[in-house]
């Protein structure tokens, strides 16, 4: 069997709390429109498991949200900073079509500001 192949480990109860809480406190501060002070919990997300593609996913689908809230808050820095973290943290390849529209739409909106 290929090395590719090999079933990925299921996360640890740990990395899921700690996915969970940073997830809930970035989506806080998100709603008060506090996207600059949010950017190192982002970055931090980001890092957390590189190597699961699932979850991968679920942090495309956050970042994309978080960059149209930034655009529609007129925090056009912030939504940029969020789309090069997610460019510079996320594979590509871990990505479905779902995702890649998600981050491709807000960027559009992004750039049409």
């Amino acid at each position: 069997m290929h090395s590719r192949y090999v079933a990925a480990m299921p996360l640890d109860p740990g990395t899921v709390h700690r996915f969970a809480m940073l997830e809930r406190a970035v989506k806080s501060f998100a709603k008060t429109g506090r996207f600059d002070e949010s950017l190192k919990l982002i970055e931090e997300l980001l890092a957390i498991a590189p190597e699961d593609a699932g979850l991968s996913k679920l942090k495309a689908r956050l970042a994309a949200d978080l960059v149209k809230q930034a655009t529609q808050a007129q925090k056009i820095s912030a939504a940029t900073e969020i789309l090069g973290l997610v460019e510079a943290k996320l594979p590509s390849a871990h990505l479905g079509d779902d995702e890649k529209a998600l981050l491709s739409k807000a960027k559009q909106s992004l750039y049409s500001m």
